[in-house]
């Protein structure tokens, strides 16, 4: 075993199985037909998450790693059509990771993920709303938006009720 990989063990990493995403992932169900470019397959399936990179698919039926697809996502009477590259296969489903995206693609993905949060909840809100303040209210939108993650992290079980509680007062304080 590599020092690198013995490293990674003793810090409860395993980089033999480790997915590596360039992007956070949040969860998101929607309707999702994957039509291979070659044109030999189409499937019916359902997305359970989603970034600005890509996204699961959960299907029995999946394609190869490596194969180049087209995608149609359906949510909130929006469409979403993007080429896509199949990444990952598991027992249920397939990661794909989306070919450039356009600016208006990106914002139909970033309404979905802002749509599945809570007003104060939304990240890529906050991100946006935190690069245009004025440089006295970055302090306070800093404050929200570390609530706003520490609530979230507690909520998924990544945090402790103890945890979560101190780093609340440290930001408070």
């Amino acid at each position: 075993m590599s020092m690198s990989r013995a490293h990674d063990k003793i810090h409860g990493k395993d980089t033999a199985t480790a997915e590596r995403r360039e992007a956070e992932r949040y969860p998101f169900v929607c309707p999702v037909e994957v039509v291979d470019i070659a044109g030999s397959a189409m499937i019916s399936a359902r997305t359970s998450d989603l970034s600005l990179q890509g996204c699961y698919i959960d299907t029995l039926n999946t394609l190869p790693k490596g194969t180049r697809v087209r995608l149609q996502l359906n949510k909130n009477n929006q469409r979403l059509e993007v080429r896509a590259q199949v990444t990952a296969c598991h027992v249920g489903g397939m990661g794909v990771v989306f070919e450039q995206l356009s600016p208006a693609q990106q914002g139909t993905v970033v309404s979905w993920l802002e749509s599945t949060f809570a007003p104060a909840e939304a990240p890529f809100r906050s991100a946006r709303s935190m690069s245009t303040a004025a440089p006295e209210d970055k302090p306070k939108e800093k404050t929200r938006f570390g609530l706003s993650l520490v609530r979230i992290l507690e909520r998924k079980g990544v945090l402790t009720h103890s945890e979560a509680a101190e780093l609340l007062r440290d930001l408070n304080s």
